[in-house]
């Protein structure tokens, strides 16, 4: 069976399903160096398929992430080409009328020298039309979300020449859920929970599955979870920018001290609490940005991080503590964007005998695989087989295009690089390693790419977690991180328990996605990989074989300074998606102050 998950809006992204594997996934951003780009994934679909080695009329099904869809933030590039002044002027000028005023205002009126209507696939002035005259009262909704199915289904059939039957839509949540559980290590005999929280999608923003060897099956749902678009406007509150930003809300949240953010805790607890499975609430504000922006003036910037953090986790927490009670299973998928709070995360780990794990990338980008899940586990039920035994868990993330070795040639033709780099080929890895003791800083772009926001050794800078200073210097030359921000390590599985609180070997920390607590030694080992302020860790546990040339240099690392373990950020500038090609790598390493590069099998070195 062939499926092609294609999630369109919010970096949009393509997944191409062989027989029960994902061979191949990316976000359109690495294609396009346009970060978190919400145009149609035509360079991602085009990859996905060539990587797969297949034509596009051998496809079963195109499973599309989103029965519910509004091209509204597409056509004017919401996500990718707004700017904090922006998102003020969204809430100035369209909801604050809306809401407070009670006046009808029209979004792409609001930023009509915002919309790009030469995007693909070029047809757009109907669309404005239709949206101009359907607003989105209730009863125009069964209008709009016909026409864009009609639509969606043409852009596809037309891009790829294939029967508009063969087009299938999927609940978003359904998406994220079948992601979130696929997509992680199980046993078939074992029950699981499948949690998934977000800001919205197909009118819901949180659900609960109960999953076994049958698949999955809903057993709640609500509308009511605050905390992802509580998250989203605070963070814009702070002056920085929403649906981008909000991880470092996050990373400024461990600064604040109980008995002064206590009182901005106290404000957003006024509004929901957990009853059972479901979110109620108190207090129903009209809005979360003109309410807040009220309720918090004067307030620190470090107290309310800190007390929105709180309140956040202490809201996820509950809910999982009340579907384990109602359902007495204690291993627990997580998905959505709120699965990107790695704290919460750690925070559901310690409740008692649970095991949880989160998939990378469990925003919205990964509902193009679960999509694809979700129409295989239908047709695979339909067989009468049993999803579990057939749609194979994920032996890791890296699904992206591989290094280009045509393209190393060219660059190491051109004399100016010879004058200036010195070149070493076939590097082993004690040289890597040696360089990365000496404090040195090199960037990795090796084999084929990580899918989703984590590097993971193969798009990665890298650098010696012991050396504080190193911090500094990325941070100046390359990331121009805020200065709050904590970096991330990956640690081999061998030397996970001399370093973490709670790890579990059955479950595995592979992918970045939830945060530790830890232990003494690694105040010494990884003090440039943990938060500064409380000291967890959000680490990359790499297990043997997993990554090989990566594994390598970092034992070889272990033999020379006794850490089982580097610091890992993502490779590349400031405001920009990860690197894909050794041309992006390239431009990076020459531009900024990284000391190497280590390009496929070749060392490059600044003189």
């Amino acid at each position: 069976m062939k499926i092609l998950g294609i999630m369109w809006e919010e970096n949009s992204t393509a997944a191409l399903y062989i027989d029960g594997r994902i061979v191949a996934c990316a976000s359109e951003e690495r294609f396009s160096r346009r970060k978190n780009d919400e145009r149609y994934p035509k360079k991602a679909i085009e990859y996905v398929l060539k990587q797969g080695g297949i034509k596009p009329q051998e496809l079963d099904f195109v499973a599309f992430a989103g029965e519910i869809w509004n091209p509204t933030y597409v056509l004017t590039r919401r996500y990718s080409s707004f700017s904090v002044e922006d998102r003020l002027r969204e809430q100035h000028q369209y909801w604050h009328p809306l809401f407070y005023e009670k006046k009808k205002v029209h979004y792409l009126d609001v930023f009509k020298n915002k919309l790009d209507l030469k995007q693909y696939p070029g047809d757009w002035q109907k669309v404005v039309n239709f949206l101009k005259k359907t607003d989105d009262h209730p009863k125009n909704r069964i209008l709009r979300a016909e026409f864009f199915r009609k639509f969606r289904r043409e852009v596809v059939s037309n891009h790829l020449k294939i029967p508009a039957e063969k087009i299938i839509f999927v609940d978003h949540h359904k998406s994220h859920a079948a992601y979130s559980y696929y997509s992680a290590p199980r046993n078939f005999s074992e029950k699981m929970l499948v949690m998934t929280a977000d800001a919205w999608g197909d009118d819901l923003n949180a659900t609960i599955s109960a999953a076994g060897k049958d698949g999955m099956r809903r057993i709640s749902s609500s509308s009511n979870f605050m905390g992802a678009h509580l998250y989203r406007y605070i963070t814009q509150l702070l002056g920085m920018k929403a649906d981008q930003d909000e991880y470092k809300v996050m990373g400024m949240a461990p600064y604040g001290k109980f008995k002064y953010f206590e009182p901005v805790y106290k404000i957003f607890a006024q509004i929901q609490y957990v009853k059972g499975l479901n979110f109620v609430y108190k207090n129903k504000p009209p809005d979360l940005y003109f309410y807040f922006l009220e309720k918090l003036e004067g307030r620190r910037f470090d107290n309310i991080a800190a007390g929105l953090q709180h309140y956040v986790q202490e809201l996820l927490v509950q809910w999982a503590k009340n579907a384990i009670a109602k359902t007495r299973i204690k291993k627990i998928r997580f998905g959505g964007g709120a699965a990107m709070n790695v704290k919460a995360m750690m925070e559901i780990a310690k409740i008692p005998g649970v095991e949880i794990f989160v998939s990378p990338a469990p925003s919205d980008e990964s509902v193009a695989v679960g999509a694809a899940y979700a129409v295989a586990e239908e047709q695979i039920k339909k067989l009468k087989g049993e999803p579990t035994k057939i749609i194979a868990p994920w032996r890791d993330s890296y699904l992206g295009p591989d290094v280009n070795q045509e393209e190393i040639k060219k660059l190491f033709r051109n004399k100016k690089v010879a004058r200036k780099f010195k070149i070493i080929r076939k590097p082993p890895s004690r040289m890597i390693a040696k360089f990365l003791s000496e404090g040195k800083i090199i960037g990795r772009c090796v084999g084929r790419s990580e899918f989703g926001p984590r590097a993971l050794g193969n798009r990665s800078i890298l650098a010696d977690p012991r050396n504080r200073d190193v911090i500094k210097k990325i941070n100046n030359s390359v990331k121009s991180r805020d200065f709050w921000m904590p970096f991330a390590a990956t640690i081999l599985e061998s030397r996970a328990n001399d370093y973490l609180i709670g790890y579990k070997k059955s479950v595995g920390a592979p992918y970045m996605t939830v945060a530790f607590e830890t232990k003494p030694l690694a105040h010494q080992h990884l003090k440039a990989g943990l938060h500064p302020e409380d000291l967890t860790c959000r680490p990359q546990v790499l297990k043997p074989g997993q990554n090989k040339g990566y594994e390598a240099i970092i034992k070889e690392f272990e033999r020379i300074t006794g850490v089982g373990a580097v610091l890992n950020t993502s490779f590349n500038f400031h405001g920009e998606p990860i690197i894909q090609t050794a041309k992006d790598a390239f431009r990076v390493f020459s531009q900024s102050n990284l000391d190497g590069l280590l390009l496929e099998n070749i060392f490059i070195v600044k003189k």
